[in-house]
């Protein structure tokens, strides 16, 4: 299992989480830096991986009502892809 861990204490924007996670999950080109294109990047990958957020709770004071889309997100991606686990740490 990959294991990746993103420190968000920097992340002040959902622009700059979708660049880290592009990175760190190594997503296509193509990734579009939206909530539809990180679905279908989260659901494809074949690799297991164990994706931890760090200082979530700071990044989804800062993102609002996006954060909760996040989550969404992380919950529909891991249910189409177990191989996918989203951890959020305080």
């Amino acid at each position: 299992m990959k294991t990746i861990t993103i420190d968000c204490t920097n992340i002040e924007t959902p622009e700059q989480l979708h660049t880290a996670m592009a990175q760190e999950l190594s997503f296509p080109e193509w990734y579009g830096h939206n909530l539809d294109a990180m679905y279908d990047c989260l659901t494809e990958l074949e690799d297991a991986v164990e994706l931890t957020l760090l200082n979530w709770h700071a990044l989804e004071y800062r993102l609002g009502d996006y954060s909760g889309k996040l989550v969404y997100v992380f919950h529909c991606a891991h249910q189409d892809n177990p191989e996918l686990q989203v951890t959020l740490r305080p």
